[in-house]
């Protein structure tokens, strides 16, 4: 296994994706394998509803810029309206952990509206 260390930023970038519901991104530096909240509450225990300005990982250390998708707002409120947090997941295309595990990715606001709709959510 082969360690980076902070000088070794090859992918600078942190992709924001949805899981469960939470804006988050993987750390893209290689081998680290640490996840981030994209948003933090404004007070202790509160609903995370600030936009951080960068990615900062707690693991490694590493700073990145987000790759934001430009409809942002609009995936996140079609996918809180589900009621199960575990189905409020949008990635995008060709993300590595949709593709893994074969996971639905780049997917437009309107197929997210269309799965709601297969499945009785408004």
């Amino acid at each position: 296994m082969t360690f980076q260390t902070p000088d070794d930023d090859l992918t600078p970038v942190a992709r924001a994706y949805v899981y469960r519901g939470e804006w988050v991104a993987d750390c893209p530096r290689v081998g680290c394998g640490n996840v981030e909240f994209l948003y933090q509450a404004a007070a202790i225990n509160g609903p995370r509803t600030l936009r951080k300005p960068f990615y900062h990982c707690s693991n490694c250390g590493m700073q990145a810029n987000v790759d934001w998708p430009r409809n942002e707002m609009e995936i996140i409120s079609t996918l809180v309206v589900r009621p199960i947090p575990d189905t409020r997941n949008w990635y995008p295309q060709d993300h590595p952990v949709a593709v893994n595990f074969r996971i639905p990715h780049g997917q437009s606001v309107r197929d997210l509206i269309n799965e709601n709709e297969e499945h009785g959510v408004k």
